[in-house]
């Protein structure tokens, strides 16, 4: 009967301990949607880049870094533009060819999130024709 009783506390321990874990997985800040898109191609420079997470982020734990052919390209203050979503304001001038964004923030956990996402700028070309 003793045996009966200490595999069933252990059972119900483990169960617990699973169902935490489940929680705390679930409670970690989640990257949505993004602008540009991941894997879009887009014909204008962006003036930003934005995230928008399924959670409130700690914005003191955020970062956004944005590199492309020329290397890193330089951002404004990354700041949120609401609970849930993260704004860098791109300032520097960017070339055509694939980017880099990698980000990193926390959500309501505090844990830290790291992820990142590339896009292709392929500006159109200028309509205006040479003189002869």
């Amino acid at each position: 009967m003793n045996r009966t009783k200490t595999s069933f506390v252990t059972l119900v321990g483990a169960m617990l301990t699973a169902m935490t874990l489940a929680v705390a997985v679930q409670a970690h800040a989640k990257l949505l949607k993004t602008s540009p898109a991941d894997k879009a191609t887009v014909t204008k420079a962006p003036t930003s880049v934005q995230l928008w997470f399924n959670e409130a982020i700690d914005v003191k734990l955020s970062k956004i870094e944005v590199s492309g052919p020329d290397g890193k390209t330089a951002l404004g203050t990354v700041h949120a533009m609401e609970p849930k979503q993260l704004m860098g304001p791109i300032t520097g001038k960017m070339a055509d060819g694939v980017y880099t964004v990698n980000w990193q923030t926390a959500g309501d956990d505090g844990h830290v999130q790291k992820g990142s996402f590339t896009f292709t700028l392929k500006q159109a070309a200028s309509s205006t024709k040479p003189k002869d």
